[in-house]
């Protein structure tokens, strides 16, 4: 629908909004069920366990020597927690700070590579330089072609920019210190390096010759060079996000701790034994040793997922790289295609701007897969490079992406917003807002591609 200034979706904001839970004896268990989910599913790993056993097995090791003890000499309550905050606490405190700052100057450098490149797709859609019969009016180019052929550079920098992200991490230690582990990371950094030559060498020169091709049409060269500015802050901010993908916070802090976050625990056990001893209760010291083996690991294992922020966001705190770019990016760019050039055909045939119908299930579609290789990027077509998109399993590893560099229909969403099969029995029950409607938006592009999109 052509835009009149008025506020959008107005009905659907307030059914939104009613929707919200606000009874707090819920909030409260939702919370804590939520968060011992979110403990026990993503920070209690293999690692974990062994802290534990090890803590548990010299706990009752010391309380049988304790128990055993005839001339009441041995005890435990000698051992100073300096060391263990000193050891282990500090390394980890300092390695989730940085790991932070990282992950906020990514999310920065998204924001600004898509800001630029929207601005940018708008300067080659609108900016003119005279009145009809002058200016664009007056030049020999199909503009809606023009657009088109920005729009799939864009769109096609998006993309493969995500797949990029998306790669498994080989800046880890095992990438460095052991034979297999470097030849992984060979294989991952030749991939890489072949998505990133065609998103920012190639597409990038396409992209300046499309700003040459207007400029010699007529376009002021004041105009022009701030196309070029635009083109310029997206690769800056390319390359800022490439840094952070390539680059990991100190590897020796990390290692200290994960040394020490697995062999320090069980040193304070005859600490534990002795207070079981004391409190004639061996189960309260092994609790203690198991409480203080999992938080250990689970600060470290809270490190070790935010060290890739790419491919943290199926677990914790990450970046959501393919909603942010092949999802939203898309969605903007041709949305202000179509409504810049309505009397156009719609870009994008057979697409709808909708959100995934389950959540954490399955949302790939069903179409055929390509055999093109990961990385040629630059030698597939953009109408022929449709991605899969698969439901995301757990644990911070950039393997639960396998797939992604496959063809799929389907641009979804990963959020369920709103569910259309609950949609009667939420009518009945709400009183304070009418239910949105079920609205799509069609776009039909030269590819003739279905790319849904939320």
């Amino acid at each position: 629908d052509k835009y009149n200034g008025d506020i959008p979706l107005e009905d659907d904001e307030k059914y939104a909004r009613s929707k919200v839970e606000q009874r707090p004896i819920v909030l409260v268990i939702i919370g804590y069920y939520t968060a011992l989910k979110i403990f026990l599913y993503y920070l209690v790993s293999l690692s974990s366990l062994i802290t534990v056993g090890l803590s548990v097995g010299m706990t009752i090791y010391w309380y049988e020597r304790f128990q055993n003890d005839k001339t009441d000499q041995l005890s435990g309550t000698g051992m100073d927690w300096v060391l263990l905050g000193f050891a282990v606490i500090t390394p980890l405190s300092l390695s989730i700070g940085i790991a932070f700052r990282r992950r906020e100057r990514a999310l920065v450098e998204i924001a600004k590579f898509r800001s630029f490149a929207f601005q940018l797709f708008l300067s080659h859609c609108i900016w003119d330089w005279g009145l009809p019969p002058d200016g664009k009016a007056g030049a020999n180019i199909d503009w809606v072609e023009h657009a088109d052929d920005v729009l799939k550079e864009l769109i096609s920098i998006g993309d493969e920019l995500c797949r990029f992200l998306t790669l498994p991490t080989t800046s880890r230690s095992r990438h460095r210190m052991t034979r297999s582990g470097r030849h992984e990371a060979a294989r991952t950094a030749e991939v890489a390096y072949r998505l990133y030559e065609s998103l920012y060498t190639r597409r990038f020169v396409q992209l300046s010759l499309l700003s040459e091709k207007i400029k010699l049409a007529g376009l002021g060269a004041s105009e022009v060079s701030r196309m070029r500015q635009y083109e310029r802050f997206m690769g800056d901010a390319i390359e800022n996000l490439r840094m952070v993908k390539t680059y990991r916070t100190p590897q020796m802090m990390r290692s200290f701790a994960r040394l020490f976050t697995t062999l320090l625990p069980p040193f304070f056990a005859p600490q534990y034994a002795q207070l079981a001893t004391n409190v004639d209760s061996l189960e309260i010291g092994v609790t203690f040793a198991v409480i203080t083996a999992l938080c250990l690991n689970a600060l470290l294992e809270g490190v070790e997922i935010l060290e890739d922020p790419f491919v943290a966001f199926v677990t914790l705190d990450g970046i959501d790289v393919r909603e942010e770019f092949q999802v939203l990016h898309w969605q903007q760019l041709v949305s202000a295609r179509n409504g810049i050039f309505p009397m156009a055909v719609p870009y994008g045939d057979h697409a709808e701007f909708s959100f995934a119908s389950g959540i954490l299930g399955d949302i790939e579609s069903s179409g055929p897969v390509s055999d093109t290789p990961i990385g040629n990027a630059s030698e597939a077509t953009h109408g022929s490079r449709r991605r899969r998109h698969r439901a995301l399993p757990s644990l911070g590893d950039a393997y639960f992406l396998v797939g992604l560099e496959d063809e799929v229909d389907k641009r979804e969403s990963g959020y369920k917003l709103y569910d259309t099969s609950k949609k009667g029995s939420d009518e009945n029950s709400s009183h304070k807002a009418t239910p949105p409607k079920s609205e799509s938006t069609g776009n039909k592009g030269s590819e003739g591609k279905e790319r849904p999109a939320s």
